[in-house]
């Protein structure tokens, strides 16, 4: 448990998160890159190629027009961190 109020042990998680996934890329490229070992004592990495095709809708709205027929709406929900300048004005 923590003594942080909610917002700000959000920030902390957030910023955590982002030191990991900074730390996850580096090592994701060396060993991608054969610069690291890919076995450790308690994990093998295994890496593949994949090939993908996505929807050009530009192109193919210049050959058949507008798709905005099919467009389809969604609503999500954005909670967004801002880290306060004076934190001890709060």
């Amino acid at each position: 448990m923590t003594n942080l109020k909610p917002a700000d042990e959000l920030l902390s998680v957030r910023q955590k998160i982002k030191e990991l996934q900074a730390r996850e890329k580096h090592l994701r490229d060396s060993i991608v890159a054969g610069d690291l070992d890919t076995h450790g004592d308690f994990a093998a990495v295994v890496i593949t190629k994949r090939k993908a095709k996505r929807f050009d809708r530009k192109a193919a709205e210049e050959e058949i027009g507008s798709l905005s027929r099919f467009d389809v709406e969604t609503e999500s929900t954005v909670v967004r961190v801002e880290e306060l300048e004076n934190p001890d004005a709060a």
